[in-house]
């Protein structure tokens, strides 16, 4: 039988109830069509039937298996009341420690120890009813075990010393078992979880060296591209400096003077008078023949300070449309 429903503060999943007596689970075991029921409950099910309570299934003893995990950590956080409550306990603890609690409560009856006493009382009171107890018999030899007489020659201490001993072994030997597979459930899910973590990781990986591949073209690509940039800023820089060097050698031709009668004079001694400065000079002249005439003839004063003064300004003239033709000559060439 399982536990009473009331006894348990606060809600109750239905998923805990026993499928046979409808209380909270009690040493719960699970069928493979996942209902659950107490030990006791499904045995004495299986006696008479071979099917499961609840959807009829075919059933076997040897199908059952545990509780899930997530279930059994459910079942065992409820608070249940003591089943000494009526009696004045007002413990309220979890499931999971209740068989610890009851074994100590206070309030829980007990039997006397002392064989053929029927007395129960509760634990608090137990020291007081040994020591005033009309069947107390502990054994003479002090092994500490109670005899139904002072005169039973028939015990013996070592005998009983050992059949304790096998059971508190029993006992213990049941503890271990129990926490050794505790401890391969959780090394089970432990080496499950790296599993998954390890897959993960190596997802992970090989997706970034795809990513770094990709990267690896682009750094090549974007390598290329400055490379070629670079040698077209060269090409470029060499182009710079060769029209710089053709400019230098154009500007003193359109920046050079026109040379004059003075400086012919000065240079005629140093060197050979050029084609140039000959058809500069008879320019010259024809154009003093042709001015000084047609002034004269339309009535303008002959005066010499006048005829020097259109000599020079014809001389000018001839100069300045020298140096435009020179310049023209020099821009077609």
């Amino acid at each position: 039988m399982g536990y009473d429903l009331e006894r348990f503060v606060g809600y109750v999943n239905e998923g805990l109830l026993c499928c046979v007596c409808r209380d909270v689970l009690e040493r719960p075991l699970q069928a493979p069509c996942e209902h659950a029921f107490c030990s006791s409950c499904i045995s004495s099910w299986l006696v008479y039937h071979r099917s499961c309570p609840e959807d009829r299934l075919p059933l076997d003893v040897s199908s059952l298996k545990p509780l899930y995990r997530y279930m059994r950590n459910d079942l065992t956080r409820l608070q249940i009341r003591c089943v000494n409550a009526a009696q004045g306990c007002e413990v309220v603890c979890s499931l999971e420690n209740l068989h610890a609690h009851e074994d100590e409560c206070e309030f829980a009856f007990v039997s006397c120890s002392n064989t053929g006493c029927p007395v129960q009382v509760e634990r608090r009171g137990l020291e007081a009813h040994l020591s005033e107890c009309n069947f107390r018999r502990e054994c003479p030899k002090g092994c500490g075990h109670m005899l139904p007489s002072p005169n039973q020659s028939q015990h013996n201490c070592v005998a009983e010393l050992r059949i304790e001993v096998e059971m508190l072994r029993a006992e213990m030997m049941c503890k271990v078992e129990e926490v050794r597979r505790e401890m391969e459930s959780r090394l089970d899910s432990q080496r499950r979880h790296m599993v998954q973590k390890e897959s993960q990781l190596k997802s992970e990986v090989e997706e970034l060296k795809g990513q770094l591949a990709c990267l690896m073209s682009d750094m090549r690509a974007l390598l290329g591209a400055e490379r070629l940039r670079r040698q077209e800023l060269a090409e470029a820089e060499v182009e710079k400096r060769e029209l710089l060097e053709l400019l230098k050698d154009m500007q003193p031709s359109r920046g050079r003077p026109p040379v004059g009668k003075a400086d012919r004079e000065r240079n005629q001694g140093e060197q050979q008078t050029s084609p140039w400065e000959v058809y500069s000079e008879s320019r010259q002249q024809q154009q003093r023949e042709t001015t000084f005439p047609s002034m004269c003839a339309f009535g303008s004063p002959a005066s010499p300070q006048l005829g020097d003064a259109v000599r020079k300004g014809g001389t000018r003239s001839v100069t300045l449309d020298c140096i435009k033709r020179k310049s023209r000559e020099v821009t077609v060439i």
